[in-house]
């Protein structure tokens, strides 16, 4: 392991926001076909392969007619006091907007829409999920749906059993500039497939803060500026999940066991975030983690290791400060071999060791 004495702090937000245009741009170009055939939430058939089974109106998707936009006011004199109803009447592809107010339900997305919670001075729009329910869960039938879902607070009751506060099945989605609240025992943000855009949320008191487990190899997740915190771990990529994951620009910290864990197929590339004072390890690559990045990350002050690899391999860590972390800076089991280099390595616990232990890497 080479230790280069180089801050990294300085780092200007630019790489970060280059990263989030990257990604944001791969979200989009997965939106092309429009088919109800699926392949693990992907179309498999050519962009107006829709047909009618009557065979009329052939190459011509079959959206159902409503209102483009609709405004929700729980307090207000309007028809639509709950978001269900909302969803239910808008057009494929309308805009639900909802007024401040608190809203005891839970909401099922199963088509394109836009979910806009008011800006204005109130006192916000907080959705509380019914016990053992989710807050929301988007399963459309239509695997190219695109869901968008901004300035909301989700809270779900404690103890809840339902799989996550936030459940996607597949599809596209988009979560940003809200607040998720899990339920302690199930994950806040739960990702079974499609392709997933997490930016500028607070998320946290979930067993997971999010929960990866994207079986297909063409899923992607992107989980960018986010605070993450107070769950028991803060990003969790599950052993089953073959994702491309891509975790930016995050602060990630007082997570009450590792901040990021990786344990599946897919890339995991860790990308300019603050990853600090958790009671675990700060990153630990593990299991099948084989194509991980770790680079331009603050790590410090963490209960664990600052990285520890027990068994990933063929993953790159690079240009981190890595500092006051209780354990080693950086863990490798003997055998593996990861790239380590030009590292900011300061003040790590476990880093006082023999010489012979660090040309074993085992410090």
């Amino acid at each position: 392991m080479r230790h280069t004495k180089m801050n990294h702090f300085a780092l200007t937000s630019a790489k970060t926001a280059t990263v989030a245009v990257v990604a944001l741009s791969m979200t989009l170009s997965s939106v092309g076909a429009q088919s109800g055939g699926t392949l693990g939430g992907f179309p498999i058939n050519e962009p107006g392969a829709n047909t009618s089974s009557s065979g009329s109106g052939a190459g011509k998707p079959n959206r159902k007619k409503g209102p483009m936009q609709i405004i929700v006011d729980a307090n207000g004199p309007g028809p639509y006091k709950t978001i269900s109803h909302a969803i239910k009447d808008v057009a494929e592809g309308g805009v639900v907007y909802v007024m401040h107010g608190t809203y005891n339900e839970s909401i099922s997305l199963e088509k394109s829409v836009f979910i806009q919670g008011d800006r204005g001075p109130g006192s916000g729009v907080e959705i509380s999920a019914p016990m053992n329910e989710s807050c929301l869960k988007f399963a459309p039938k239509d695997g190219t749906a695109h869901a968008v879902v901004a300035n909301v607070q989700f809270a779900a009751k404690i103890n809840s059993a339902a799989p996550a506060c936030i459940d996607i099945d597949q599809g596209v989605f988009t979560l940003k500039e809200s607040d998720v609240l899990g339920s302690g025992v199930r994950p806040a943000v739960k990702i079974n497939g499609g392709t997933v855009m997490l930016e500028k949320n607070r998320i946290s008191a979930g067993s997971e803060g999010v929960f990866v487990v994207q079986q297909h190899s063409l899923s992607q997740s992107f989980i960018i500026d986010n605070k993450i915190l107070q769950n028991k771990v803060g990003v969790d990529i599950a052993s089953g999940s073959r994702a491309d994951v891509v975790i930016a620009g995050n602060e990630i910290f007082d997570n009450l066991d590792s901040g990021v864990k990786s344990s599946g197929y897919g890339a995991a590339k860790l990308i300019g975030n603050k990853i600090r004072n958790n009671k675990g390890s700060g990153v630990i690559l593990d299991k099948y983690a084989k194509l991980s990045l770790v680079r331009y990350n603050e790590i410090a002050q963490n209960s664990g290791d600052g990285v520890a690899v027990p068994f990933g391999v063929n993953g790159v860590i690079e240009d981190n400060d890595i500092i006051g972390n209780d354990g080693l800076s950086i863990f490798i089991r003997e055998g593996l071999e990861p790239k380590v280099t030009n590292n900011f390595i300061e003040n790590n616990g476990g880093d006082k060791c023999s010489k012979k232990d660090r040309r074993k890497k085992r410090c």
